[in-house]
C-alpha cells in the first residue's frame, strides 16, 4: 500500500515534469500570439496577487482593530455580531477589483503625466548631459583616484551616453507613436484586470472540477501540488512587488532630501529594474545616481549611501523572511533555479524560474515525508509523522520563541 503510495507521487512528479516540457513547447509553436497569452498570464499573476486579500475581506470584511476600538460603543453583543459577519466571494472579490480601478486610475491621473513630461525632459537635456560627460569622468576619476583606483571611464560613458542621445532623439521624432503606445499599455491593463478578476471568481470552482476529473488515488498528491503552487507563486509574486515599491519609495525619499530633480522619473525605472531577479538591485541603482551625477556630483556619494542602505534593508532584512516563508528554498538553491531558468527562458525563465523550483522542493519534500510516514507506520518507535504544513507551523514557533 504504502509502496503504491509512493509510487503515485512519483509519477505525479513525472507528469508535472513533462506538463512542463509540454507547456514550452506549445509556448513555442504559439509564439506568434504571445502578447495574448501574456495578458492571459499576467492576469493570472494578478489574480494569484490579490487572492488572500479577497479571502481575508470575504472572512473578516470588517476589520479587527476597528471593532476593538467601537466596542465600548456598540456592546459586546452587537460588537460580536459584526465580527461573524461575512462576505461572499463574489461580492468580496467585486470590492477589491474595484479599489485595484481606483487606485489605478489615481495613480495614473497623478504620476503619469509628471513622469512624461519628466522623461521629456531628460530627452531633450540629454546633449547638454553628453557635453558634460568629459568634466563628470573626470571627476569620479579623481575622487577614485583618492582610494587608489585608477580608471578611464569617461571615454566609456561618452559613448553610453552618445547612444542614449539617438536613442532619445527618436523617441522625441516619435512622440505620436509613444503617446498611441501609452494608450495601448493602459488598455491592456484594464484588461489584465477584467481577465484576473474572472481569474479569481472562476479559479476555485475551476480548481475543484479539475481535482474530481483526477482518480481518487492521485487526488492528494493533486490537492498538494496545487496548493503548493498557489503558495509558492503567489508568495514570490507579492515579495517582488513589496520589493519594487519599497525601492521606489527609498528612491524617491533619498532624490527628494537632496533636493534632486526627476525624483519620478528615477524612481519609477528603479522600482522596475528591481522586479529583475539577480541583476535587479544593482540596475536599480543606475538611474537615481545618474541624476545625481549629473546634477550636484558633490552628493553623489551621499546618494549612494541613502540607496545601499535601503537596499541592504530590503533585500537583507525584510525580503528573506516573506520569501523563506513562501518558498522554503536556501538561497544557494534561488541562485541555482535563477541560472537554470536563464539557461531554458531567458528573463522570463529568469523571473519564474524561483517558484518553479519552490514547486518541485515542495514535492520533493512531499515525496520524502511519505516516505518518512510509511516507516514510521512499518516502525513504531521511529517517531510521528509530521507533514509539511505542521512542520512549517513547528518552525515558526521555534522561530517566535527564540525571538
Amino acid at each position: 500500500m504504502e509502496r503504491s503510495r509512493l509510487l503515485n507521487i512519483l509519477l505525479v512528479l513525472l507528469i508535472f515534469l513533462a506538463a512542463l516540457v509540454l507547456a514550452q513547447m506549445l509556448w513555442q509553436l504559439l509564439s506568434g500570439f504571445a502578447d495574448i497569452i501574456l495578458l492571459f498570464i499576467l492576469g493570472w499573476i494578478l489574480s494569484f496577487v490579490l487572492d488572500p486579500i479577497i479571502t481575508d475581506l470575504a472572512l473578516h470584511p470588517i476589520p479587527r482593530v476597528f471593532l476593538d476600538l467601537v466596542q465600548p460603543l456598540l456592546g459586546e453583543a452587537r460588537t460580536k455580531h459584526w465580527a461573524d459577519l461575512h462576505l461572499s466571494r463574489t461580492a468580496s472579490a467585486i470590492i477589491v477589483y474595484l479599489g485595484v480601478l481606483v487606485a489605478i486610475i489615481i495613480v495614473v491621473l497623478l504620476f503619469v503625466p509628471p513622469t512624461a513630461v519628466q522623461l521629456t525632459q531628460i530627452a531633450s537635456q540629454l546633449p547638454d548631459y553628453t557635453a558634460r560627460v568629459p568634466i563628470v569622468g573626470i571627476w569620479i576619476q579623481d575622487q577614485l583616484a583618492r582610494f587608489g583606483i585608477r580608471l578611464d571611464i569617461a571615454d566609456a560613458a561618452r559613448n553610453a551616453l552618445a547612444s542614449l542621445q539617438g536613442v532619445a532623439s527618436t523617441l522625441v521624432q516619435n512622440a505620436l507613436g509613444i503617446f498611441t503606445g501609452i494608450l495601448t499599455f493602459l488598455a491592456n491593463l484594464f484588461f489584465v484586470v477584467i481577465l484576473s478578476f474572472y481569474f479569481s471568481l472562476d479559479g476555485t470552482r475551476v480548481r475543484r472540477v479539475l481535482l474530481d476529473l483526477v482518480p481518487e488515488s492521485f487526488q492528494r498528491e493533486t490537492n498538494y501540488l496545487s496548493q503548493s503552487v498557489n503558495r509558492t507563486f503567489g508568495g514570490f509574486i507579492r515579495g517582488q512587488l513589496v520589493q519594487a515599491l519599497l525601492q521606489g519609495v527609498g528612491t524617491a525619499i533619498a532624490l527628494q532630501v537632496l533636493g534632486l530633480n526627476y525624483v519620478l522619473a528615477a524612481s519609477l525605472f528603479a522600482a522596475l529594474f528591481m522586479l529583475i531577479p539577480l541583476v535587479g538591485p544593482f540596475l536599480a541603482l543606475i538611474p537615481p545616481l545618474l541624476v545625481g551625477l549629473f546634477q550636484a556630483p558633490e552628493l553623489t556619494l551621499w546618494l549612494f549611501i541613502a540607496l545601499f542602505l535601503n537596499q541592504f534593508i530590503i533585500i537583507n532584512v525584510l525580503m528573506p523572511r516573506v520569501l523563506s516563508q513562501a518558498l522554503g528554498l536556501h538561497p544557494l538553491l534561488v541562485f541555482a533555479a535563477i541560472l537554470i531558468g536563464i539557461k531554458v527562458g531567458g528573463f522570463w525563465g529568469a523571473f519564474f524560474g524561483i517558484p518553479v523550483a519552490g514547486v518541485i522542493w515542495a514535492m520533493i519534500v512531499f515525496v520524502f515525508e511519505g516516505w518518512q510516514r510509511g516507516r514510521a507506520a512499518r516502525s513504531p518507535g521511529a517517531g510521528a509523522w509530521m507533514g509539511p504544513e505542521r512542520r512549517l507551523v513547528e518552525r515558526r514557533r521555534a522561530e517566535d520563541s527564540k525571538q
